[in-house]
């Protein structure tokens, strides 16, 4: 059964509340091209407080007029590593900033190639191409175009430190002997939110998996034992848990959590924070308010789900 003390966890966290612009083209020289680059933004996986400074004259020629943005990054794993996605959204005086970056892994090459879509068009840019050094430092390069001029685009991301990551984009006219900066953006782990790569790879895959109707993946993912306390109040074991992805008319939209919160303590661990349910069931759509809260155990190397409860939130 479930332990008092991962069932204190989850109580703990239901009663708390707890990118970037990429542009364009040809690929450039990467580094170290021996080096498998897959699990280059581990490092990245969660959520990050966001400050941005956005060049708004770039390559004018005149006196910089620099906007500044405050926000958040959602960093999430995909495919097992091989991508990842950005959820960039910050705002300031000037307006506001929303978007998202794929990241995209070439296991042959060993690069990394960037492609930006900014919410306000819906546009996909083409990929900036580069790779990681063993120091930790990416570079990106690729082409586009200013108005109707050419340039290039490069974009730098530094790991500063566990809980800081620093990206810097700049252009150039003159096929990159100069290059002016015009994006920098830094990232800072927010406060209760690291987690160990194989977990946030393992987070992932359950809201991958739920999304799916993936049932050999979900029970794969919990434990035996497993117990979801619903929001009503009704609780269900593992196969009942199962039983539900089973029905042909059940299915669950795909979802984000916001104000994510994680706690890891040695092999037990906790994550949860609030959630808009939209799921069918029955021919109805019902949407619900919901604090989420998982308790993960590791067992045998790999982190499960051991306990899920749901808590209604009203207004």
């Amino acid at each position: 059964m479930v332990s008092a003390r991962l069932l204190a966890l989850a109580l703990l966290v239901g009663n708390t509340g707890v990118s970037v612009m990429a542009q364009s083209a040809p690929a450039a020289p990467f580094v170290e091209a021996a080096r498998d680059g897959q699990r280059d933004f581990d490092f990245e996986i969660g959520a990050w407080a966001t400050e941005v400074r956005v060049l708004r004259n770039p390559l004018s020629g005149k006196l910089p007029v620099w906007a500044e943005y405050r926000g958040t990054s959602i960093v999430r794993s995909l495919m097992d590593g091989r991508a990842n996605s950005v959820e960039l959204s910050v705002g300031g005086p000037a307006g506001k900033i929303e978007g998202i970056s794929l990241r995209l892994y070439d296991p042959g090459a060993r690069r990394w190639s960037l492609n930006f879509a900014s919410l306000r068009d819906g546009a996909m840019t083409p990929p900036v191409i580069g790779s990681f050094g063993a120091d930790g430092r990416g570079v990106f390069y690729g082409g586009d175009k200013l108005g109707e001029r050419a340039i290039r685009v490069r974009f730098v991301i530094a790991r500063v430190s566990a809980d800081e990551a620093r990206f810097e984009q700049a252009f150039s006219a003159d096929g990159g002997a100069t290059w002016e900066v015009n994006w920098v953006a830094i990232d800072r782990r927010a406060a209760g939110t690291t987690l160990p790569a194989d977990l946030a790879h393992a987070l992932d895959a359950h809201s991958h998996a739920t999304v799916a109707k993936d049932i050999a993946a979900l029970g794969d993912l919990v434990t035996d034992d497993y117990l979801l306390v619903n929001s009503d109040a009704t609780t269900q074991g593992k196969r009942s848990y199962l039983a539900d992805f089973e029905k042909p008319d059940f299915r669950i939209e795909p979802f984000a959590i916001e104000q994510p919160t994680y706690r890891v303590d040695g092999d037990t661990a906790l994550t949860g924070g609030l959630m808009t349910l939209r799921w069918t069931q029955d021919g109805q759509q019902q949407s619900r308010r919901l604090r989420i809260a998982h308790v993960w155990i590791r067992q045998g190397g790999r982190w499960r789900i051991a306990y899920t409860q749901l808590t209604r939130i009203r207004g």
